[in-house]
């Protein structure tokens, strides 16, 4: 399964979504998913992936390489920022190893998300 986004169009929608103008209703949008929903969950009900079901999202996860740490950090992040109506900045970069990157003030969660592909 082939990515059905681009990357870059995937951060600005996800940066703008989550700003400090946007999180509130941003949270209100994705108020009906489940408490253990994860990062690609919001990303998905707010149709910044191409994917036009549930269970393809479903398969979209389990394809993809992100270790399953990460991807609990990452849905850490966004759980926290979309509870606490709390900013959250995103970014994907390029690097020898998978990572990912949290930090947090009471006013902005950045997460920077490192890919080997």
């Amino acid at each position: 399964m082939g990515t059905s986004f681009i990357r870059p169009t995937l951060v600005g929608n996800i940066n703008r979504a989550f700003s400090a103008r946007n999180i509130e209703d941003t949270a209100t949008r994705v108020a009906h998913l489940a408490a253990d929903a994860d990062a690609f969950d919001y990303v998905h009900a707010l149709g910044f992936f191409n994917l036009p079901s549930d269970a393809e999202l479903a398969a979209y996860k389990a394809d993809t390489n992100i270790p399953p740490l990460n991807k609990a950090i990452m849905a850490m992040a966004f759980q926290t920022a979309i509870a606490g109506k709390i900013p959250l900045s995103f970014a994907i970069i390029g690097g020898h190893a998978e990572a990912v990157q949290v930090t947090t003030s009471d006013s902005l969660i950045s997460v920077v998300l490192t890919r080997i592909d």
